[in-house]
C-alpha cells in the first residue's frame, strides 16, 4: 500500500476518492468510465491521422471495445493510485483525456499526458483543464513535481506546457521512435510550493 506523508498528514493513496474536478461551469474532469467508451473511440477515429503525428497508439484502437479495455485498466489503476486518467468533458460531452500516466511516489512526481479533440482546440480547455488538475493535486500535498514531456515537433502540446507556468528543462536527444522515426523530446516541470 502506498502512503503519503507530511509533518501533517497520513494518507493511503488508494483510499483518495477519485471525484469529479470541476474546472468551470462548462468543463469537468470525472475518473475514467466505460460509458465514455463510445464516445471517446468516436474521437479517436476522427483524429486519428491528426494524433497520429504525435503518439504512438492510435494505430491499436481499431474498435470501440479497444477504447473500453484501456478504460478498465485506467479504472484498475486510477483506483490504486498508480496512474490517475480523467476523461474531459466540455458540457457533458467527452472530447478528451488528461493523465497523470505515470506517477513516481517515492519522490511525489507525476508524468502528465493529455490528447484532446481537434475540433475542440484553440479555446483554452486543455490549459485550464491541466491548471486545475496540478493545483488539486498541489494543494492535496499529493504530487511535487509535474512533467510533461513532448515532441519538439509539436508546437502546441509545447505552447500548452508554458502557457500552464511549466518550466523548459532541457531536450532529451532521440527519445521518442514514432512513424519510425527518432524524435527529441523537449521536458517541462512545474513545481508545487506546497510540500
Amino acid at each position: 500500500m502506498l502512503y503519503y506523508i507530511s509533518k501533517r498528514y497520513v494518507i493511503k493513496m488508494n483510499q483518495i476518492k477519485p471525484d469529479t474536478i470541476l474546472v468551470n461551469e462548462h468543463i469537468q474532469l470525472k475518473p475514467p468510465a466505460k460509458e465514455y467508451s463510445r464516445a471517446l473511440y468516436n474521437v479517436i477515429n476522427f483524429n486519428r491521422d491528426y494524433f497520429s503525428q504525435f503518439m504512438a497508439w492510435p494505430q491499436f484502437v481499431t474498435q470501440e471495445i479497444d477504447t473500453a479495455k484501456f478504460l478498465d485498466n485506467c479504472i484498475l489503476e486510477h483506483h490504486k493510485g498508480l496512474t490517475k486518467t480523467y476523461v474531459i468533458l466540455v458540457d457533458d460531452n467527452p472530447v478528451g483525456l488528461l493523465s497523470f500516466n505515470r506517477i513516481d511516489n517515492a519522490n511525489k512526481t507525476a508524468y502528465i499526458g493529455y490528447w484532446l479533440d481537434s475540433r475542440m482546440q484553440g479555446h483554452g480547455i486543455m490549459t485550464q483543464a491541466i491548471h486545475t488538475l496540478t493545483k488539486y493535486y498541489a494543494e492535496s500535498r499529493i504530487i511535487k513535481r509535474f512533467v510533461i514531456k513532448c515532441s519538439v515537433d509539436n508546437s502546441k502540446s509545447n505552447q500548452v506546457a508554458k502557457r500552464c507556468g511549466f518550466s523548459y528543462e532541457g531536450t532529451l536527444k532521440q527519445a521518442e521512435y514514432l512513424n519510425g522515426i527518432y524524435h527529441d523530446q523537449n521536458i517541462y516541470a512545474l513545481i508545487s510550493s506546497y510540500l
